[in-house]
């Protein structure tokens, strides 16, 4: 998927459907601002939530089949509505995040772990933070960068190109410095590690396609390494980073360091091992708080469980 410069971008034509969501997405991102979180906002997300879960026979078999392989059985109604609602919950957040003041922010967060982002920057090379699609990613991710630690990560290809510079001004409005994946973004990312910064790269999906078959709830599907290149690679070391949402809204940012991992020297063999220790860590995460997991694709080849 091709992404379009801004300023060739401008020169184009932008059609009326794409202005029409643009306008959506301004009229929300404003009412973000305006709207009572807890009150207001949140049940009004949940409720689009169900109506999106009714609208969306594809995606609501893919959250069924997901579930069922974390589960280890068939998912109730309720669970994969949940999936819906938190995934509408972690947009809402995205619009909420340039009106967020710093104090707002960090009263918004249970911090756990910060000691190890110390310690693993303590070496100089910067630090890889592997996360997932799980809480509010996009929210919790603001956290570092408004405690003073430059933050930098990567942002999906979205069509048309107009949308995607509508998402990254509101993931990039608290701080965090978003790239594009391609070759010029991991060239940023290997110059930011240089400067000691972390890199927040979520990896439970495997967009390309190319990475390694390695077990993941019992079940074999592609895994991307990319943390563990860039980890090998620079000598970064890995930490897992995890948001949750609680009852109340607020959320819990967990840090903790990968489990050692007894590498060979062969690189192959060592971007799965570390690649598997990765997948496992998020496994246990996940597999904590299935309803907060909002991939809306099919994460195995097959829908059911082994």
């Amino acid at each position: 998927m091709v992404h379009v410069p801004p300023d060739v971008a401008g020169e184009r034509a932008v059609t009326l459907k794409t202005r029409l969501q643009l306008a959506v997405l301004n009229f929300v991102a404003v009412a973000a601002g305006v709207l009572p979180r807890h009150t207001v906002a949140e049940p009004l997300c949940r409720l689009a939530g169900g109506l999106w879960y009714l609208g969306a026979p594809a995606a609501r078999a893919a959250v069924q089949a997901n579930l069922r392989h974390i589960l280890g059985r068939e998912p109730t109604r309720r669970q994969v509505v949940a999936v819906f609602a938190n995934g509408v919950l972690n947009y809402w957040d995205i619009f909420a995040i340039p009106h967020l003041s710093r104090d707002t922010l960090l009263g918004l967060m249970d911090i756990r772990g910060l000691e190890h982002v110390d310690a693993a920057r303590a070496a100089g090379h910067g630090v890889v933070a592997a996360t997932a699609h799980l809480g509010s990613v996009s929210l919790v991710g603001q956290l570092l960068p408004a405690l003073g630690y430059e933050t930098l990560g990567l942002l999906e290809p979205i069509q048309p190109p107009e949308l995607y510079e509508f998402f990254a001004r509101q993931r990039n409005a608290g701080g965090v410095r978003l790239l594009q994946v391609g070759p010029a973004a991991l060239r940023e990312l290997l110059e930011g590690l240089k400067r000691n910064a972390i890199l927040g790269i979520v990896t439970d999906r495997d967009i390309d396609g190319h990475g390694p078959m390695v077990p993941f709830f019992d079940a074999p599907t592609r895994f991307p390494d990319g943390v563990a290149a860039l980890s090998l690679r620079t000598g970064a070391p890995i930490l897992v980073a995890i948001p949750t949402r609680l009852p109340d809204g607020r959320f819990i940012a967990l840090f903790e360091p990968l489990p050692p991992v007894a590498l060979t020297g062969d690189r192959k063999a060592d971007l799965r091992l570390l690649t598997q220790a990765v997948a496992r860590r998020l496994e246990y995460h996940i597999a904590s708080h299935p309803e907060q997991w909002t991939v809306f694709q099919k994460r195995w080849p097959d829908a059911q469980p082994r």
